[in-house]
């Protein structure tokens, strides 16, 4: 496999029922990787973009949280309606599907959690 141009990390991270954070596999996290992956395949990108289950991203209040490499964008409260806009905006350069991003992107100031 050829090295990846973009790397998608989704926060995958599940926390006990009652914690004092929230998590975001209670959101749908696996279900929104599973999506985001047939949509790399669907579009032939599997060469160049990888996406990846990560661990807490530390930003649970905003979950589920994806990040973006080596763009270093980071995104809040994606769901899987947000699939294909994200796929078509971090891979594929998609300058109307980035604006419609806009609305999930995380604050540069944004506090870890």
């Amino acid at each position: 496999m050829p090295v990846p141009r973009v790397q998608i990390l989704v926060c995958t991270n599940e926390r006990a029922e009652g914690a004092d954070k929230p998590s975001c596999a209670r959101r749908g996290s696996v279900e929104l990787y599973r999506q985001l992956k047939d949509a790399v395949r669907a579009l032939g990108l599997r060469d160049e973009v990888l996406v990846t289950r990560t661990g807490c991203l530390k930003h649970c209040s905003r979950g589920t949280t994806v990040g973006v490499w080596p763009q270093n964008h980071w995104y809040g409260g994606v769901r899987g309606e947000d699939v294909d806009t994200l796929v078509r905006a971090t891979a594929g350069g998609d300058a109307a599907a980035a604006e419609r991003l806009e609305r999930l992107a995380l604050p540069p100031d944004a506090p870890w959690e």
